[in-house]
């Protein structure tokens, strides 16, 4: 089993590992260090290590976590970059000591390199988009479009959003699915109240035949075997996309598929993103008008923060290179190495 993304053609540059020990590969701070970790790794020449503790465990059973990361370090060499938010783990981290570790989250990166959080980063590609919207699309053969993606986080009034929703789905004339995905943080329950709300008025305003509902339910389906996850390929195919909840990574990823992206019941006021007609706030939205939904350039901040930690990288590798630096570096390797 390999639990390395492919590896650069060359092996001169630095070590970058992405280290999410046990939290879930699927979050918004796993898929932006993924993101950030690959682009800092190609930007650099180096090599790309993404590890999770299950690969540990599978790689090196019988054994604890901590001594499998030893192990794995031996084989792979230490890293010299580092990111992950297993720093809270305490002793374990220090058995790493990269010359760089970065460890907050993804609004804090945004916040701290670029001086706004709106946008955050992630591991998203048009490559990646387009193997997961064919993915989707074999899976849905039978899908009517146009498609309305509701990426459900989680929301109070499925009556009144579901009522705005197919008040709008009515003025197409065509036929066409709302297909509700939800997420890690929907509340239980959640998903199915606004499937059947959206249901129940669509055959209220004698929609049933013309107005198709689909969904993924993560709570129900996340873990199993063998499950399609339609997310990534969604953002792909849907023709309108609509955030219900707080989440800056599925206002992101739309647009890094230059796909405008409406919110509902959001934190978040997404200021400096509505000046610019990349997001809009659906109570905005004429109940009364059809779904429209310009396509904008792909907008993607994974590539200006990957930017920035290369340039603190650099400064950071050429100050370990002097006599001082390499001095530094053992007697905290030496330090740490005592404080286990």
């Amino acid at each position: 089993m390999s639990v390395q993304a492919k590896q650069l053609s060359s092996s001169t540059g630095p070590m970058v590992l992405v280290y999410i020990g046990d939290d879930d590969p699927s979050r918004g701070d796993s898929h932006g260090f993924k993101g950030i970790g690959q682009r800092m790794a190609q930007k650099l020449n180096g090599r790309f290590h993404y590890l999770e503790d299950k690969h540990l465990g599978a790689l090196y059973p019988g054994i604890q976590i901590s001594e499998g990361l030893d192990r794995y370090m031996q084989e792979h060499g230490r890293p010299d970059i580092l990111l992950s938010r297993a720093a809270y783990y305490g002793g374990m981290m220090t058995r790493i000591t990269p010359l760089m570790m970065v460890k907050d989250i993804n609004e804090g990166l945004s916040e701290d390199l670029l001086g706004d959080s709106s946008l955050v980063s992630h591991h998203l590609t048009p490559e990646i988009f387009d193997e997961h919207g064919a993915r989707f699309r074999d899976h849905y053969k039978d899908i009517k479009t146009p498609i309305i993606a509701v990426m459900l986080v989680n929301i109070w009034d499925t009556e009144q959003l579901a009522e705005k929703m197919v008040s709008k789905c009515a003025q197409h004339d065509e036929p066409l699915t709302v297909f509700i995905c939800s997420s890690r943080r929907t509340g239980s329950g959640n998903y199915e109240l606004l499937k059947k709300n959206i249901e129940d008025r669509a055959r209220e305003k004698g929609l049933g035949d013309r107005l198709h509902v689909e969904g993924y339910n993560f709570e129900k389906e996340s873990g199993k075997e063998n499950v399609f996850n339609p997310y990534i390929g969604l953002i792909k195919e849907a023709e309108h996309i609509l955030v219900a909840g707080e989440s800056l990574s599925m206002v992101s990823e739309p647009l890094a598929a230059g796909k405008r992206v409406m919110v509902h019941q959001s934190g978040h006021s997404y200021t400096k993103l509505k000046k610019k007609g990349l997001v809009i706030d659906f109570d905005d939205c004429a109940a009364d008008t059809r779904f429209e939904t310009p396509h904008v350039g792909p907008v993607n901040v994974t590539e200006d923060i990957s930017n920035r930690l290369v340039e603190k990288f650099n400064r950071v590798a050429a100050k370990n290179r002097s006599p001082l630096g390499w001095l530094h570096r053992q007697l905290s390797r030496v330090k740490n190495s005592l404080s286990l």
